[in-house]
């Protein structure tokens, strides 16, 4: 990408927001009211990325990027900082957290590394844990707890450990259930999918990934389903749970 093609769309954002001959709904915006649509480019962004469509994967980093412009400019418009800033900062964080690549420091393995990584990012915080947005969706949210303390060794030594502790979980919930208390039947399915969560990362898989994949063999299964009850002249509503697991063992076997 050419130096003047940034500086085009920092051009083209400035514009948008100039307060007399401006966009109408760009130049009133703030920062909270691009959060939504910030976050929502993200999440194309990944959509693009799960689906491996290049094209569109183009289109939408540029989205996301405008959007970081966009509320760069708003911060500017305040004398906080410009995208200028942006860059230089995060460039000068990158060299400084990887010392192994940009200066001659040198680690005896992940784990030493990992604890550098961690204890760079941490300077002035009271907990490892500070710097995790509370903003996150919950998934991502306990993933990143897992991976810091996991990082310092509070961990199970095995894949084994971390499935026990699921198995563990799953049979304090069952005897909540068993005496229906509402509040701790909550509680214990929240520590049942936090410790779900922590096998996948045992076995080194991004539980958001592995979901969506489910989620999609899911959807594919059950329009099958669908298909197949039209063909049969059946209707949805008025199948039991039996008949659905009848059709659905079909599905899955061819």
């Amino acid at each position: 990408m050419k130096k003047t093609e940034i500086t085009q769309l920092i051009q083209v954002m400035k514009k948008l927001r100039d307060p007399e001959k401006g966009c109408p709904w760009d130049k009133t915006q703030t920062m909270e009211s691009i959060i939504p649509y910030t976050i929502e480019e993200v999440y194309e962004v990944a959509e693009q990325v799960y689906n491996r469509n290049y094209g569109k994967l183009k289109d939408e980093l540029g989205d996301l990027l405008f959007q970081v412009i966009y509320l760069s400019q708003i911060a500017s418009e305040k004398n906080k900082f410009n995208f200028n800033d942006v860059v230089k900062n995060i460039k000068e964080k990158m060299i400084f957290r990887h010392p192994h690549v940009f200066r001659n420091t040198k680690f005896k393995n992940i784990k030493e590394l990992k604890l550098w990584w961690e204890k760079s990012k941490n300077k002035e915080q009271n907990s490892i844990l500070d710097s995790i947005p509370v903003t996150l969706p919950a998934l991502q949210e306990a993933n990143k707890i897992q991976k810091k303390v996991a990082a310092v060794g509070f961990e199970y030594k095995n894949d084994i450990d971390a499935i026990k502790k699921v198995n563990e979980e799953l049979n304090e919930l069952k005897k909540e259930i068993k005496i229906k208390n509402k509040r701790k039947i909550k509680e214990e399915l929240g520590d049942l999918i936090f410790a779900v969560l922590d096998v996948a990362r045992k076995l080194k898989l991004d539980p958001e990934n592995i979901l969506k994949q489910s989620n999609k063999k899911f959807t594919k299964r059950w329009q099958k389903l669908e298909n197949y009850i039209t063909k049969e002249n059946l209707k949805l509503n008025n199948l039991n749970i039996n008949q659905y697991n009848k059709i659905w063992n079909k599905i899955k076997k061819n």
